[in-house]
């Protein structure tokens, strides 16, 4: 299996939307200080140990959601720039807002095999290939290496039709260090290695996706408008919590659910959206 090339973090967004569109990934190198992703492991730790034995199944704990409400330096990793960059000009053009449509943060512990590859967007049942719905990003918050559970993914396997499935050892290795990030489509095939170390590895899992589907996960549920009240406003409308810009779609009682809810409007939202 081949290890994936990382770009530098002061790589261009249009480079990092390149990669994606011709190759369907791209890895960049400490886009975050190791600094950070120490605050976000603990941020995360009290979810994971309140973990039961049954919810860490097939030996990967998996939190949700949830925790971005009391974990601050997660959220600013959801609205990280060069994200939101590369978003805007892959998602950007199929839609007038992107959004999140799931968050987890995941520990892959000692023992745990090889993820099943497979590709995200397979929940809109749609035949493949199709224009981009889903942009997915993982952030190494420990170490991502071949021994300890790091993401492969395939090569070019966004533009395989639907049926065609990957041969063994396809997969490029996405072993970077913490602080790291990858980036993949939804159509890419893709999957955890297995853990043969004594450690865990923890990563953060974001999806992101056209503001005019479903999100993957309930957020208004997961995330009510009280744990989203105190987040930054351009958090608050990643998440959902918008209507400007779009007219009609996402309103509340016939007006912007920014303004039915009190929440404060600074700016424009312009991060997030297409020109």
């Amino acid at each position: 299996m081949q290890t994936g090339t990382l770009l530098r973090a002061d790589a261009r967004v249009e480079d990092i939307a390149e990669a994606l569109n011709s190759q369907g990934y791209a890895a960049i190198e400490r886009l975050a200080e190791p600094t950070a992703m120490d605050v976000i492991a603990a941020e995360l730790r009290p979810h994971f140990d309140a973990l039961t034995t049954r919810q860490r199944r097939n030996a990967t704990g998996r939190i949700h959601s949830r925790v971005l409400a009391t974990a601050p330096q997660l959220q600013q990793r959801m609205v990280d720039p060069v994200i939101l960059g590369v978003m805007d000009l892959v998602l950007g053009p199929n839609c007038v807002r992107y959004q999140l449509s799931s968050i987890q943060g995941i520990e892959v512990y000692p023992g745990a095999r090889d993820q099943g590859l497979h590709r995200d967007d397979d929940i809109f049942r749609l035949p493949h290939p199709h224009p981009v719905f889903e942009v997915n990003v993982m952030w190494a918050v420990t170490d991502f290496t071949a021994e300890n559970g790091a993401t492969r993914v395939v090569p070019n396997s966004h533009r395989w039709p639907s049926g065609k499935t990957p041969e063994p050892g396809s997969e490029h290795l996405a072993a970077m260090p913490k602080g790291s990030v990858l980036i993949w489509l939804g159509s890419t095939w893709h999957g955890a290695c297995a853990n043969h170390t004594e450690r865990p590895r923890i990563g953060v899992y974001a999806g992101y996706s056209l503001g005019w589907l479903r999100q993957e996960e309930m957020m208004y549920l997961a995330l009510p408008p009280e744990s989203v009240q105190p987040m930054p406003e351009n958090v608050q409308r990643l998440i959902g919590y918008e209507l400007k810009g779009t007219s009609t779609l996402g309103w509340l009682d016939g007006r912007d659910p920014r303004d039915v809810l009190g929440f404060e409007t600074t700016e424009e939202p312009t991060s997030h959206t297409s020109k």
